[in-house]
């Protein structure tokens, strides 16, 4: 075996020490984010209260300095529990009845923070001993990382993009710092949940690809993980992707308000404004009425239903009306593909770039008549409503 790999274990009380020391830590650069949330922490401690066993965590200790003997250690896997443990000590959450299952814990600790628990079940927490499986300080980093890797390669709960993190590559690196600018929470694009789960990062990886070469299928993860590999010592070295996409971004910065922030909140809207900002870009289109017509375009999308289905005499209003559903259509299903996006791209395109005077003006009034037919729906509902009261009144 080149390297060994010790078994042992310590007490939470030397764990909890070490931690916030800071001679124990999760290396950010290829560990996944935080994704457990209050049951999962909970339950967690119910186990330890129980005295139950919990699965090994692994360490690495990287650096000691040879004077003191006091050493740098990695937490190469694990990184959930020990959060978990340590939050639970600070205070940081309480444990919540609804997620306990033993009813000896419930009655004794349910509810309670760490402060507020009886001595014996703080004692039994400070002495609980954690399995350790120590690696080899021979290791080297880019040994720890692959480690990391391939210890979740089979776990169906790190997602793909966890698994790329975990992984040098430059691209990765880029689309991460792409994913932290303050326009994504503007656009409210990402959920906790999403960035926790790294979802954007990804999302971002795909902006990235967009702005390289334009509309691909992304179905699934292959692209992303192909640029990861192939630009893993190097990606946009010149910034000119990075500031294309920037300037990308301060365009719909200026086209969100009330009206449209439903719209650019999606994912699948949020990727077609890129390629027709784009698009704008590379033609030197003028960005002066933009906003305008995206809003006209907008309201109508929103009134939109499919199940109105209304014949238009007029040749423009007609066109107007297949292209919104042809689009609402690329929106439901298969979002991802080649095929939809660039459906979304050239209807788009074509109506708030290329649109004239007089598609606006069609697109308003169609608007309008959504809307009536929107407001007869509710008005019939509310007659139903109505109908049913007085049944159940005879």
């Amino acid at each position: 075996m080149k390297y060994m790999f010790m078994r042992n274990t310590r007490t939470i009380e030397v764990i909890n020490r070490d931690f916030k020391a800071g001679k124990l830590f999760a290396d950010s650069s290829y560990q996944r984010r935080t994704v457990w949330n209050d049951q999962d922490n909970v339950r967690l401690i119910e186990t330890i209260l129980m005295e139950l066993v919990i699965p090994e965590v692994y360490f690495w200790t990287a650096e000691r300095d040879p004077d003191t003997g006091i050493s740098s250690t990695h937490i190469v896997d694990g990184q959930q529990r020990i959060n978990a443990i340590v939050d639970f000590i600070s205070g940081e959450y309480a444990l919540n009845m609804k997620y306990l299952t033993n009813q000896s814990i419930k009655d004794s600790c349910g509810g309670k923070m760490f402060k507020e628990l009886d001595e014996v079940w703080k004692n039994r927490i400070w002495e609980y001993p954690m399995s350790i499986v120590e690696i080899d300080p021979a290791c080297t980093i880019t040994n720890i990382k692959d480690m990391f890797f391939r210890l979740n390669l089979t776990n169906y709960n790190l997602n793909q993009q966890e698994n790329r993190h975990s992984k040098d590559s430059v691209f990765g690196d880029k689309s991460e710092a792409l994913s932290r600018y303050d326009f994504w929470k503007n656009a409210k694009l990402f959920s906790s949940t999403d960035a926790k789960r790294m979802k954007d990062v990804e999302y971002c990886c795909s902006i990235f690809i967009l702005a390289n070469e334009g509309i691909v299928d992304q179905t699934n993860g292959k692209k992303i993980n192909n640029y990861y590999d192939d630009y893993k010592d190097k990606f946009d070295s010149d910034d000119v992707l990075k500031n294309k996409i920037l300037e990308a971004m301060n365009v719909i910065d200026d086209i969100i308000d009330k009206t449209t922030i439903s719209f650019i909140s999606k994912k699948a809207q949020m990727y077609t404004l890129f390629c027709v900002i784009f698009e704008m870009i590379e033609n030197k289109n003028t960005f002066e009425n933009f906003f305008g017509k995206i809003k006209i375009f907008v309201s109508a999308y929103s009134k939109f239903r499919n199940e109105f289905v209304i014949s238009y005499e007029d040749e423009i209003m007609s066109s107007l009306y297949e292209n919104i559903k042809k689009y609402k259509l690329a929106s439901s299903e298969g979002i991802n593909k080649a095929t939809n996006r660039t459906i979304r791209f050239e209807i788009l395109y074509k109506l708030c770039v290329e649109g004239d005077k007089q598609v606006f003006e069609a697109l308003e009034k169609m608007t309008e008549d959504m809307e009536q037919r929107l407001e007869g729906k509710k008005d019939k509902k509310d007659l139903l409503e109505m109908d049913d009261v007085v049944d159940e009144e005879e």
